[in-house]
């Protein structure tokens, strides 16, 4: 078991754009095609991970210098420092119950898929850090590896359904033909944002507001184009903070560039997707009569919409003031808020891309996130000084909002550490 789990750690290190090459060639060969396909298929996707991340890290490069701004020039004093979703996976994977939570997850997901319980067959595994953290938090406060377990095993079951549940919508609202998101932090908000989408539908006057890509752009011609809302929103957001005019100027065309070219490189990775996902569909069908099978894939995909891009940057201010005015929140938001775009994915997908609906569910998401980080705040402190972290001078409690932003996993959390204590 060491050698193959020390294999697969290999292939982690070697970063999602590496290792997704390796992962789809090799799922093209199962699936049936030939080695030159399945090789080029998986280099396409690879190659269009490299554009993900390389607009990402500009957008996080432009914008982090504001966030860090508006943190100073509004003087946000909070306990719990907000160290980042990196940091935080690195936490998750540095326990010692990692090898085990790891073969346990992909354990759930061939036995879901062999019983037809779900359509996803996740080739995310960076992403297991997810359940990796709750079940390495639990083995830290009740010292019992199977109620650990456990919980990576109902965290993982609840989100492959959900993937499965939301991927007609992916497929409808951002163009993720056969691709679903079995990610915690993103697609978990569709819990909440698919009843939000449903009681604003019956809420007077916000019922018949409709920012849709098309209307928007309708109304407001050019200034509707995704290239000047970043220019706006870029912008605007640096100017808030208080930043040189130079750098509001850079920040307003680094976010634009970033909403233009993201969708651009989301569409290159589909199509290195597209085979496989024939291929699998095709594979289903001889093996499995009317069976269906889904590709699950990182969120960063979703962010390629610019109304999913769009929200998140806009919750960056709004998480902010948030921070200071929410009774009992101790997180400073900092290193997440960069992030903040992929937690947003379910406050556009559920109004099929209505951008003044997703900007009030991103509040409450936002909400959620910061009590959630907050309750984290002292379990994940424990942990980084268990595997350890050392924590910044001046700082006491550390969390994240990408933690935070695994919302349900802390319920299950709370109810399996309870029932730990009976042990």
């Amino acid at each position: 078991m060491g050698i193959v789990l020390d294999f697969f750690q290999y292939i982690i290190d070697l970063g999602v754009s590496v290792m997704m090459p390796i992962i789809i060639t090799i799922l093209g060969l199962i699936f049936g095609n030939k080695l030159s396909a399945s090789f080029k298929s998986g280099l396409t996707v690879g190659i269009g991970f490299v554009g993900l991340n390389v607009i990402a890290t500009l957008m996080m490069d432009a914008i982090s210098p504001v966030t860090q701004a508006l943190v100073d020039q509004y003087n946000f004093k909070l306990t719990a420092t907000d160290i980042g979703w990196g940091v935080g996976s690195s936490l998750a994977w540095g326990t010692e119950i990692v090898p085990f939570v790891f073969l346990v997850v992909i354990a759930t997901n061939v036995i879901m898929i062999a019983l037809n319980w779900t359509k996803t067959m996740d080739v995310d595994i960076w992403n297991f850090w997810q359940p990796m953290m709750i079940a390495g938090a639990l083995y830290l406060v009740t010292g019992n590896m199977i109620i650990a377990l456990l919980s990576a095993v109902v965290n993982m079951a609840i989100i492959f359904k959900v993937a499965d549940w939301t991927q007609n919508d992916l497929d409808e609202v951002l163009g993720l033909e056969g691709i679903s998101f079995p990610q915690i932090q993103s697609s978990g908000w569709a819990f909440i944002g698919y009843p939000l989408n449903w009681l604003f539908d019956r809420l007077p006057g916000i019922k018949n507001i409709s920012w849709t890509p098309e209307k928007v752009q309708n109304r407001l011609g050019v200034f509707g184009e995704p290239m000047l809302m970043g220019l706006i929103v870029g912008g605007g957001l640096a100017a808030v903070a208080g930043m040189p005019v130079n750098v509001i100027l850079q920040t307003a065309v680094t976010i634009a560039a970033s909403l233009v070219l993201m969708p651009r490189m989301v569409a290159l990775l589909m199509d290195g997707l597209t085979l496989i996902s024939e291929s699998a569909q095709e594979w289903m069908r001889k093996r499995f009569p009317g069976r269906e099978l889904y590709i699950g894939l990182d969120s960063a995909l979703g962010i390629g919409h610019p109304y999913v891009l769009t929200t998140g940057l806009l919750m960056i201010p709004v998480a902010l003031i948030l921070a200071f005015i929410l009774p009992g929140n101790k997180v400073l938001p900092l290193a997440d808020l960069t992030a903040l775009p992929y937690f947003m994915v379910f406050a556009i997908v559920p109004s099929k891309g209505n951008l003044f609906r997703g900007l009030l569910s991103g509040i409450v998401f936002t909400t959620i996130i910061l009590y959630c980080a907050s309750y984290a705040a002292p379990i994940v402190t424990q942990l980084a000084v268990q595997v350890g972290y050392q924590l910044p001078e001046g700082v006491n409690e550390v969390t994240s909002l990408a933690i935070g932003s695994q919302w349900y996993t802390w319920i299950v959390f709370w109810l399996f550490e309870k029932l730990g204590s009976l042990f």
